[in-house]
């Protein structure tokens, strides 16, 4: 059992380090694809919603 944990302690050694040089570099492109991802959605939801009012065969 003392193997799996020496393992996983490598492991996770090794990502968190990964991380430590990487600085903010992650934390940015996470918050990017978020960021971008709402405006592109918004947008979407923008284009359907002209779409279901200009649609007279709508449940309201």
């Amino acid at each position: 059992m003392n193997w799996l944990v020496d393992l996983l302690e490598r492991l996770f050694q090794a990502t968190f380090g990964i991380l430590k040089v990487a600085e903010n570099g992650p934390w940015i492109v996470f918050w990017s694809v978020i960021f971008f991802g709402l405006v592109y959605w918004l947008k979407c939801q923008q284009k359907y919603n002209k779409q279901a009012d200009a649609d007279p065969n709508q449940l309201k």
